[in-house]
């Protein structure tokens, strides 16, 4: 009767006190909160499903032999698919000065209108690296790395002669209908001025805007 007894009381006992545990730890499990995590919702600049693009673009050229000037362009593309694109383009610049003429300070060994460089030509290009960029915010720029190889007229010096272009080009999309373009080109073609033939490279950096429609 006695062990009866007795084992009654422990058993009561352990029951007692798991009853406050187990309700601690429900109250411990209610009261967990659960950290809120809010994702920032990326807006891509759609790009316009137009094949034409005129560009307009600024820069420096470093004319050989004449420094470097100011140049102006005005490009006109069309593209074929999301790969490849044509563009005619018109460039023009205004020489310097030579090293020569700087320092002997003899009598210039061009005219006013012999120092317009003027180019007119043609080119095919290729999209190596489409990707995209992010600025910061909610936002994001497709961007599109390309090569281009082509060839025309350079009227120069009062010549008129064949030169090959070439360079690569990386476009930021903007918008749908406008993206900005920076230029690295080398213009190369021969060149008899300074009573000597030899290849003359014209190397150009420009920035401009491109406008689909």
């Amino acid at each position: 009767m006695v062990n009866w007894l007795t084992r009654s009381i422990l058993v009561s006992a352990l029951v007692g006190l798991g009853l406050p545990l187990h309700a601690q730890q429900g109250s411990a499990g209610s009261a967990r909160i659960e950290p809120r995590i809010e994702q920032s919702q990326v807006i891509p600049a759609r790009l316009d499903t137009e094949n034409f693009v005129v560009a307009l673009r600024a820069g420096v050229l470093a004319i050989e032999d004449f420094g470097s000037s100011g140049l102006a362009a005005l490009q006109l593309s069309y593209h074929i698919n999301e790969d490849f694109y044509l563009s005619v383009e018109y460039a023009q610049a205004k020489a310097g000065l030579t090293s020569y003429e700087r320092l002997s300070g003899a009598a210039p060994l061009l005219t006013d209108s012999e120092r317009q460089w003027r180019y007119y030509g043609a080119e095919l290009g290729y999209v190596l690296l489409p990707g995209q960029v992010y600025p910061g915010g909610n936002y994001v720029f497709n961007t599109g790395w390309s090569v281009f190889a082509g060839g025309g007229n350079v009227d120069f010096a009062g010549d008129k002669v064949f030169a090959l272009k070439f360079g690569s080009q990386l476009r930021v999309y903007v918008t749908d209908w406008l993206a900005v373009d920076l230029v690295v080109s080398d213009y190369v073609f021969e060149t008899t001025m300074l009573a000597e033939t030899k290849t003359s490279h014209n190397l150009n950096l420009a920035l401009g805007l491109a406008v689909y429609f």
